[in-house]
Parts: C-alpha cells; sequence; structure tokens
C-alpha cells in the first residue's frame, strides 16, 4: 500500500492511494487521507509518525517532519513526492488513527508515549484533535491561568517586576462589625487599618446606613461587611478604624483614631478606649453646670446661657473633668432647644474658655466653656429663650469635622431641670456605656495555585516561559500546579513559593540582561513532549497573555485561554 502525504501551508495532507473502489482486489489494501492544521517542524531528529490501531494494535504509516513552510518532508530533509508511502497492511480494520512525536534514532514499531493528534475512526472517516482519548485526553477548553510578577528569591525588593509566579497569592478578609456608629457627611468616610509590623495597612474606605450596615463611598452595601486584601496579613497585632476626610487617597491613617483593638488569634474588639483610639473609656467623665449669662447687662434672660462651670464651692470652677484629647479630637458643648442642638463652643480644655461665642452679647465671659444664647438664633428659635427642660450635652468631635452637628461620641449628657434657675450648679449624666465599638474577624487564604491545567498522560510535561524583547525564556518544566518546577536556573539564593515560576536576576540569555521589567513581556504556558525535541515553547499553548504595560509587582493578573488554537486533523480512508 501507498501513503501519500501533502503539506501546503498550514495544512499537512497524508493520502494513500488505492484502485477506483477503494480496494486493491490482490492485496486487499486501502487509502488513507490525512488533514493537519498548524503542524511545526520537529528538530534534533525529532519526527512525526502515523499509526492506524487495527485489531487494537499500531500500525506504523510512515515517519515525517515538516519545515518551515509546512511542507513534508523525509528524515533526510528533502521533500517526499506528493507524500506518498507504501504501508504493507490492510486498514479496513483501523478503529482509530494516531499521531505521535518519535525521538531521534527511533526503529522500534511501538508508538512513543508522546500521542499528538488521535481520532476514531466511523464510517471510513476520524476527526483527528489534541483532546482525543488517545491523545492528550482533554481539549484545554477550560485552561485559565494567573500569575504575580514578583522576585521572591532575592532579598532586596527593588527589582519585584523581574520574577513571574504561576499562582494566586495569598489574600486576607477582613470581616467588621459595628454598633453605634453614625454615618458620616459631606465626603467623610470610615477606613480601617492592620497593624503589620509596627505599619499601617489600610483594610478599606467605607461608611455606614442608617441600620450600621456598611456600605461604599458610592453607597452601594457591603455585604457581610468583608474586605478582601491580597497578602497575608495574619502577623497584624491590632486593627484601628479612622475618620478620613473627603478626597483621601493617601496610605496615611488620619489623626482622628476612632477605634481600635489588639489582635488575639483571629479576633479583634474595637472601641474608643484603646491606647490606638481616643485611650479612654470615658467612664471617670463628670459635668457641672449653671445657667447665666454673664455676656450681657440684662438680668431678665438668665435661663439663656449655659456654662459648664460649678458654684458648689461659692466660686466659680471648672465644671467637667474630662481626659485629654488625642490629636485629632476635640470637645464641643451644645443645648438641644425644641429638638435642635446649638453650639455653645469646641475646646479642648475643660479649664478654660471655648473657640467661639457667636450667639453671645457684648461682654467677656467666665473662663469657662459655655454661651449665652442671646443673638443670631438659628432658623427655627428665638433667643433669647429658656433653657429649662432642654438638654445639655458634651461631645467628642472629630477634627476636621464632617458636620455642624453633634457626632456620636457624647460622654456626658443632662436634662436640664424644667424648673431650673440660674446660678445653680446642675449635673449631667456619664454617657460612656452607649459608644459605639465593633468587632473584626481575620481570615486568611493562603496561596493556590494559579493555573487550571489538567493531569497530562504520560510523554508530557507542561513548561512556563516569557518572552521577553521577543527571545523565550523558561521559567521551568512541571507537573504540578501546587509545587515548584524542575529548575531556577535565572534565581537568586532564597527559596521561593511552592509553585510554578522563576526570578530572571542571573545568567541571563544572550541578548538579554537580568534583572529586567517583565512588564509589556508575554506570558505562556506550553505542553512540551517528554523528552523534548529543542529548548523552545511546542505548539501546544493552552494559555496565553500579554504582561501589562503598566503591571506592578504583587498584582494578580490572567492568561487567555489558547485551545483554539491547538493543531487539529481529518482522516479518510477510502
Amino acid at each position: 500500500m501507498r501513503f501519500q502525504i501533502i503539506v501546503s501551508g498550514l495544512f499537512l495532507a497524508l493520502l494513500v492511494s488505492c484502485s477506483d473502489d477503494g480496494m486493491s482486489p490482490s492485496t486487499g489494501l486501502h487509502s488513507l487521507q490525512l488533514s493537519f492544521q498548524s503542524v511545526d517542524p520537529l528538530n534534533n531528529g525529532y519526527h512525526y509518525e502515523g499509526w492506524a490501531i487495527i485489531n487494537g494494535a499500531p500500525v506504523s504509516t510512515g515517519k515525517f517532519n515538516v519545515n518551515g513552510s509546512g511542507d513534508l518532508v523525509d528524515l533526510n530533509g528533502s521533500a517526499i513526492t506528493q507524500g506518498e508511502f507504501d504501508v504493507a497492511e490492510d486498514l479496513a480494520d483501523a478503529t482509530a488513527v494516531v499521531i505521535t512525536i518519535e525521538p531521534n534514532g527511533d526503529t522500534d514499531a511501538v508508538p512513543a508515549a508522546t500521542h499528538i493528534f488521535a481520532g476514531d475512526v466511523a464510517n471510513n472517516a476520524a476527526t483527528l484533535a489534541v483532546g482525543h482519548a488517545a491523545a492528550l485526553g482533554n481539549d484545554f477548553s477550560s485552561t485559565a491561568g494567573n500569575y504575580i510578577l514578583a522576585t521572591p528569591t532575592d532579598g532586596p525588593n527593588t527589582n519585584e517586576n523581574s520574577g513571574i509566579w504561576f499562582l494566586n497569592p495569598p489574600s486576607t478578609t477582613f470581616t467588621m462589625n459595628f454598633t453605634g456608629l453614625e454615618p458620616l457627611l459631606n465626603g467623610y468616610h470610615y477606613e480601617g487599618w492592620a497593624i503589620v509590623n509596627g505599619s499601617p495597612v489600610s483594610t478599606g474606605k467605607f461608611n455606614v446606613d442608617a441600620s450600621d450596615n456598611l456600605v461604599s463611598l458610592s453607597g452601594t452595601t457591603i455585604a457581610n461587611g468583608e474586605f478582601t486584601l491580597g497578602g497575608d496579613l495574619s502577623a497584624a497585632t491590632a486593627i484601628v478604624l479612622t475618620i478620613e476626610p473627603a478626597g483621601d487617597t493617601d496610605a496615611i491613617p488620619a489623626a482622628t483614631h476612632y477605634l481600635a483593638g489588639d489582635v488575639s488569634g483571629s479576633n479583634a474588639t474595637l472601641s474608643g478606649g484603646h491606647a490606638a483610639a481616643l485611650g479612654d473609656d470615658f467612664s471617670g467623665a463628670a459635668g457641672d453646670y449653671i445657667l447665666a449669662t454673664p455676656t450681657d447687662t440684662v438680668t431678665t434672660n438668665e435661663n439663656s446661657g449655659i456654662w459648664f462651670l460649678s458654684l458648689a464651692s461659692g466660686m466659680p470652677a471648672p465644671g467637667l473633668t474630662l481626659p485629654t484629647l488625642p490629636a485629632g479630637w476635640e470637645y464641643e458643648g451644645w443645648a438641644v432647644v425644641n429638638g435642635t442642638p446649638v453650639t455653645t463652643g469646641k475646646f479642648t480644655d475643660p479649664a478654660a474658655a471655648d473657640n467661639a461665642a457667636p450667639f453671645s452679647g457684648p461682654q467677656s465671659g467666665p473662663p469657662f466653656p459655655g454661651e449665652d444664647l442671646l443673638n443670631t438664633a438659628p432658623a427655627g428659635l428665638t433667643f433669647p429663650t429658656n433653657l429649662a427642660a432642654a438638654t445639655a450635652v458634651i461631645s467628642i468631635e472629630p477634627s476636621p469635622d464632617d458636620s455642624p452637628g453633634p457626632f456620636t461620641l457624647k460622654p456626658l449628657v443632662g436634662m436640664i431641670p424644667a424648673d431650673a434657675v440660674d446660678h445653680v450648679t446642675y449635673s449631667m449624666n456619664n454617657n460612656a456605656a452607649n459608644y459605639p465599638g465593633g468587632t473584626v474577624t481575620i481570615s486568611v487564604i493562603n496561596a493556590m495555585a494559579g493555573l487550571t491545567l489538567p493531569v497530562l498522560p504520560a510523554g508530557w510535561e507542561y513548561e512556563g516561559w516569557v518572552v521577553i524583547n521577543g527571545t523565550p525564556v523558561t521559567s521551568g518544566k512541571f507537573t504540578e500546579l501546587a509545587a515548584a518546577d524542575n529548575a531556577a536556573p535565572f534565581s537568586g539564593a532564597q527559596s521561593g513559593p511552592p509553585f510554578p515560576g522563576e526570578d530572571f536576576l542571573n545568567n541571563a540569555p544572550t541578548g538579554l540582561s537580568f534583572p529586567t521589567d517583565l512588564a509589556g513581556a508575554t506570558a505562556v504556558i506550553s505542553i512540551e513532549p517528554m523528552p523534548d525535541d529543542d529548548a523552545a515553547p511546542f505548539t501546544l499553548k493552552p494559555t496565553v497573555g500579554q504582561i501589562p504595560t503598566d503591571a506592578t509587582d504583587h498584582t494578580t493578573y490572567s492568561t487567555a485561554n489558547n485551545a483554539s488554537g491547538f493543531p487539529r486533523g481529518t482522516a479518510t480512508i477510502k
């Protein structure tokens, strides 16, 4: 029998000639025509070999290679006229056709393990594919790949874009729950911070709605209050919640540390009393005040002013017992009149005058926080007024402040008696038990395999590549997706992670210089015959992707599925 193999461009045809009726009366032989798309030349004596499976046994249909133009050549490199081969076998009972890759010098009648194509014969025809069970056994349509740029095998962090690792990096989820937080206004927002090795790492910006649900800065609910960050942050020793101004984009916590808590195991309980927040639980706060209007000369409106001082000793004395606030915070006094909070001024020293007197008269007030409500009344109110039955409040305000109303932190609150008279000392109640609080749960997901690839049959293995300025550079061969590959020819002295990958730091191939920035290069995973015909990527490349030109280290990027470009073919028995 004669085999005829014709290759034109990307198509390879294997043609077996026979009589007009498809059967030679003298020999009972058939002809076979094979077509292949995207078949690459093999190097270093490696070659293709066709096999017909007859009664379960392989029968060689001939050895061949292709040249750079895709034309069929014999093993000496000479063109095979019309691709014709003589095969002394009858193909009538062939059930499958297989194409293998054979090593240099092969002379046996046993197919190599590297089955690249196969197809079942039905109605004298077969579709040949990589995914057939007698070839690689998978069509690779589900292949996916993630990678990061990093150089973990050297010490410094100055060349992190010079390494590629096919992994999904570790991540940490912070689940935050709070009670008593109030929505911030005018673009102000909350931000969580994990303190890792003494440095703050942002865990995410957010606000809250009226039901204590965490929402993004655009107002959408943050499911379960979860924030996920790249990296293993299990070494966090504390969590801090700050109040950040509108438009904040830096990686530095604002001075307004609101809540904080130490991490114990994987949890933290946050409170304002933590040393990294307000530094006091305010359980010792106390406050006295009097009604009086010392800033005018009228004696008939004395119940229209409130001053946070005490006359218990017969002489004016500080009325507030409050801890010193840390940077980013200040106190503010309030009188809530008919439901409207009216400021009496902000201060940091309870034994000194506050910072404003917007409603007072022309005379000087006492050297303590307070205000006469005599002039320029807010809308809906009339001054002077009688503060009996109103509410006296001392709040703690972020500085700068997100709104003109009282903040949620109110260490002292007290209703002014309905029968209150001027120049009598009254007391407020400690309200610290109602302070906001929160909990944080830290969950770490360890690094995982970045590649989704099927298990390869015998005779094949995967290989990672980076194509740098047109030069493919191996990152190592492997069969396990969550284990190190077989080589580290360019890496540094430190151990890399247990995943395929390489740092390109040393021993650069000719024409290249290491370290190098891999941004703009191309990441490739190939499937290589085993043993391999050469040191370049084989034609089977299940996943390929250009590394972004603005790529940064330790950021997850993806390659694209390339299985549609795999070689394929057909077989017809005539």
